[in-house]
């Protein structure tokens, strides 16, 4: 790896490619290659006013990033989940602890010179979305360290009974009665029940 490429101001050209975790804080032009895991809003909880737009990333080594892009450049980038992006010109911002999605310091903010474009035909496999989940020891070694664990490993297989499908369809009225979720995810060989609970 060259070693411009973690420097504040890399001064990486086209065919130079950055790994998440080599991100640092401040302006790059190296190009980042990713699958695009997740997108959602960022708005304030008190006012609903947009904050812009939040994303989970992950790069062809697993390592995976929190992205943004800034209200007034929501609308800007054709984004979908599941689709591999190449991203040129970024800037490295220090992630928010409070909001924070992955284990990574930085966050990959798309700035007003950004380029991104889908990346077809690419030679490299980029994990899949999942989720991860670590051991018993693993939680017991970060006990007390202040720090979160914020990778995933695993499929989701049902929720609330229902498979996955674009047509799931929750009972609402039992979600409200009970106030949790029942969600089964498979890790490699085993099938965990994992309770997500209101409030």
């Amino acid at each position: 790896m060259n070693p411009e490429a973690s420097t504040g101001l890399s001064s990486a050209h086209g065919d130079q490619v950055m790994l998440f975790r080599d991100v640092s804080l401040g302006p790059h032009e190296a190009e980042l290659r990713f699958r695009l895991i997740h997108l959602w809003e960022a708005r304030n909880p008190n006012t609903k006013i947009l904050i812009g737009e939040e994303m989970l990333l992950i790069d062809e080594e697993g390592t995976v990033i929190q992205g943004f892009v800034p209200a007034g450049r929501v609308g800007t980038f054709d984004l979908s989940a599941g689709f591999v992006y190449k991203l040129t010109k970024f800037f490295g911002s220090r992630s928010k602890i409070q909001y924070r999605v992955a284990d990574h310091s930085a966050t990959v903010s798309f700035s007003w010179n950004s380029s991104l474009s889908v990346l077809e035909n690419h030679p490299v496999l980029f994990p899949v979305d999942r989720f991860r989940f670590h051991s018993y020891d693993e939680f017991r070694a970060n006990c007390d360290s202040k720090g979160g664990l914020y990778d995933y490993v695993g499929h989701m297989k049902l929720v609330n009974g229902q498979t996955i499908t674009d047509h799931i369809v929750l009972d609402e009225a039992d979600i409200t009665e009970k106030r949790h979720l029942c969600v089964h995810v498979q890790s490699l060989e085993p099938v965990m029940k994992l309770y997500l609970w209101d409030q």
